[in-house]
């Protein structure tokens, strides 16, 4: 009842009116129906009987032709069954009934048969007509089912009649095939107009119809007739004939034939008059509901008017048209009172607005101005508002903040840490400053945040909320990281340049000692020997053999000192070209190595630049001592391509090769050599690459 009172006065007053109306409309639509069902019965009795007519003229005539052919059959010519001497009386049956197309006596082998036509059927055809089979063993009259007459053409039901002899056995069969077409022409040309009867067999085909016979004898029946018929419904049944008409119907047997009679009318005629007094009632129901409500409508327009009027006013005030007011054409006096009253809240409420539009313009202009912005939350920590720069602070429209929390945007990408962090914060209700964020932004750059807030108490010291404020922070972070970075990067690099030093020390310390020591040691002791020597003793042969010696050791020490200081720095690369350096510092290091060094440039000298000509000089002259100490290579080969881009210079040797990886984590000589040529190969602007296999050699590759 409640909820009843909580519709509209328009609506109450059709319910009221639909409630009185729907019981007098239900008892008129209710004795309409009952003039519909009882058009059925009519009409479903009027079938029955038509249906049953016809079945019982079949029947008689079907007994009447059943003694008609018993006579036949006790004729003496008949029983003597002599094609030589046939009955006059098959001739003259058939004239007498135009229905019959022939009259066939046989004995049971099919032969001496006498028959009307000058034509004779053979044993086979009449074998084949539907129902001989049957009539063979029968000691009466039977009728068979429709088929095409293989002499007339035409469609016939044959009856059987056996032929006995004076002992009483069959010896012969008469056939008597009954035309079908004129059959149904003589049985149901009388019917009643729209009215349809159709007989079927027990095949289901159509044997008589009592329209276009022609066109359908011979056809099936629906399918959907043998259970009704099978039913016997006394009311009828309501089904679709085989021209597509819906009919209601009623059967009836032929017992002697086992034929079944169908007879039927259309529905549209049978429910037409109770159809065109259901539709009128139908109409006068819904013509007295139409105007019941339309007066309804009316009473309640001129109730609910004002009523609508102010509630159009105050949605349009809740949509944001705070000018709107109510305006009453006519209406009752209380609610003329309501609406002044109305109008007076809304101006009202339009000053406070204005002053309130004032200050927060004043707020806006202050967070445009600021490089932060400015947030509120609710108690359950869902942001309601958003100022300022938040969206070039934190990669997020301000107003995808509004309605959730921190935790309920995914987009936010903080850490399960900060989340727990920031989260803990919030919970404490306590003010924080500088709290500092990392997170991903739907962009995917990394965005650091400081941010400040304090909570919202109301009067009584309750909790309501947070407001606090955002700073942008990424900018200072970046150069943080970035100075973190190239600290790290300038103390690796001093590292390794003090690395490469004290091996540049070792190395030049091995060579004046594996190069030097030797010949010095041996200078030595010749001088301590021609020093030593005697007047007589410096005449001699050895004695001069000894200063030679000397003289060659000499010579040797000087070669090697200049060697070495020409690894060190190769006084041609400043004069001449990297081509001529590498070929004759490769010449040198085959004569002092042992290894075959094959340097290969299908081109002839192109200058480069000096500092990137040295460092070039530099990787080919680490990678070929790297060969000749680790490799156990017997040959090496250096390609040079300084004409084309990239510039490629490769060193390749088929000594044992290594693992890549293993070697570059090493620390030993051979890692820190390798870290230097790609260093070095780098600081010249371009990518080194290194190929190795254990068991198959090593190519070093250096592209400028």
């Amino acid at each position: 009842m409640r909820s009843f009172y909580r519709l509209s006065v328009r609506m109450q007053l059709m319910l009221l009116l639909v409630a009185v109306l729907l019981p007098v409309l239900g008892v008129l639509l209710y004795h309409l129906e009952n003039g519909r069902q009882a058009a059925r019965h009519f009409a479903a009795e009027r079938v029955r009987i038509m249906a049953h007519a016809t079945a019982s003229s079949l029947g008689n005539l079907l007994r009447d032709h059943a003694a008609v052919l018993g006579r036949i059959a006790q004729r003496p010519m008949v029983m003597a069954l002599d094609a030589q001497s046939c009955d006059p009386i098959i001739g003259e049956f058939v004239k007498l009934y135009p229905e019959f197309t022939n009259l066939v006596v046989q004995d049971l082998a099919g032969d001496n048969d006498c028959s009307f036509l000058d034509k004779k059927i053979t044993r086979e055809q009449l074998r084949a007509i539907p129902g001989f089979h049957e009539a063979v063993g029968s000691h009466g009259m039977t009728v068979g089912d429709g088929t095409l007459g293989p002499l007339s053409g035409r469609w016939i039901s044959v009856l059987f009649h056996p032929v006995k002899d004076a002992g009483g056995r069959a010896t012969g069969l008469i056939s008597l095939p009954m035309d079908l077409v004129q059959l149904g022409e003589r049985l149901l040309g009388g019917l009643p107009q729209g009215a349809l009867v159709v007989v079927y067999d027990r095949s289901g085909r159509i044997l008589l119809r009592s329209r276009d016979s022609q066109d359908w004898i011979g056809r099936p029946v629906p399918a959907e007739w043998f259970p009704l018929a099978s039913a016997r419904s006394v009311e009828g049944a309501v089904a679709t004939s085989a021209d597509g008409v819906q009919r209601l119907f009623a059967f009836a047997p032929v017992e002697q034939a086992g034929w079944t009679v169908v007879a039927g009318v259309p529905t549209a005629d049978v429910f037409a008059d109770a159809n065109a007094a259901f539709t009128a009632g139908s109409l006068l129901a819904l013509l007295i509901l139409a105007l019941a409500l339309a007066l309804a409508l009316r009473i309640g327009r001129g109730i609910v008017r004002p009523i609508e009027a102010l509630s159009r006013a105050a949605a349009d005030v809740a949509a944001g048209q705070t000018a709107t007011r109510v305006q009453m054409a006519s209406g009752p006096r209380e609610l003329w009172a309501v609406a002044q009253q109305f109008n007076g809240m809304l101006d009202a409420r339009d000053r406070a607005q204005a002053g309130l539009r004032e200050s927060e313009a004043r707020f806006r202009t202050l967070a445009d101005l600021s490089s932060d912005w400015y947030w509120e939350q609710d108690a359950d920590y869902r942001f309601v508002r958003f100022d300022g720069r938040v969206l070039d602070g934190t990669g997020i429209p301000g107003e995808d903040y509004v309605g959730k929390t921190r935790w309920e945007l995914p987009a936010l990408n903080l850490t399960p840490a900060d989340w727990d962090r920031h989260r803990a914060i919030l919970e404490a209700r306590q003010p924080f400053r500088d709290f500092e964020i990392l997170r991903l932004g739907p962009d995917g750059k990394e965005r650091w945040g400081a941010v400040s807030g304090t909570p919202i108490l109301d009067v009584q010291g309750r909790f309501c909320g947070y407001r606090g404020v955002g700073t942008d922070i990424t900018e200072r972070k970046r150069l943080e990281q970035e100075r973190l970075r190239l600290s790290l990067h300038i103390e690796e690099l001093s590292r390794r340049m003090v690395q490469s030093q004290e091996e540049i020390r070792r190395r030049f310390s091995r060579e004046l000692h594996d190069r030097t020591s030797p010949n010095l040691a041996a200078l030595r002791i010749n001088l301590d020997i021609i020093t030593k020597a005697t007047p007589a003793e410096r005449s001699t042969a050895e004695f001069a053999g000894r200063v030679e010696d000397t003289q060659a050791l000499i010579e040797d020490t000087t070669i090697s000192v200049r060697e070495i200081c020409a690894e060190l720095h190769p006084p041609a690369i400043d004069c001449g070209g990297l081509l001529g350096v590498v070929q004759s510092y490769a010449q040198q290091f085959a004569r002092r190595t042992g290894l075959q060094v094959n340097v290969e440039c299908p081109h002839g000298e192109v200058r480069l630049a000096h500092d990137l000509e040295l460092a070039l000089f530099r990787i080919v002259q680490e990678a070929l001592t790297n060969s000749a100490k680790h490799a156990q290579a017997r040959t090496v080969t250096v390609l040079l391509q300084f004409d084309a881009s990239p510039l490629l210079v490769i060193v390749s040797d088929d000594g044992v090769g290594f693992d890549v990886e293993q070697a570059m984590k090493s620390r030993h000589t051979a890692g820190l050599g390798l870290i230097n040529m790609r260093e070095t190969a780098e600081f010249a602007g371009g990518r080194f690459t290194l190929q190795s296999v254990p068991g198959h050699g090593t190519r070093i590759c250096v592209e400028i």
